[in-house]
């Protein structure tokens, strides 16, 4: 993966504002991106369940609406 001059820089900057190197932030950055992406997921699947649906139904139909407080 290539990023451009100003995405390298803004990466850096930010990471040496966090006191880390560039290596551990991009690792850090993927990780929790790709946990947030696992969450949701889970929790797209788990609404899908309990309304005895399937993800692609929720997201098609436009039902991600939460009325189950």
């Amino acid at each position: 993966m290539r990023w451009t001059a100003e995405e390298q820089t803004v990466i850096r900057e930010h990471a040496a504002v966090l006191g880390i190197s560039t290596q551990d932030y991009i690792r850090q950055s993927a990780v929790r991106r790709a946990l947030n992406w696992q969450r949701q997921r889970d929790a797209f699947r788990e609404m899908a369940r309990r309304r005895g649906t399937s993800v692609e139904q929720l997201l098609q139909q436009g039902m991600l609406t939460d009325d189950t407080a």
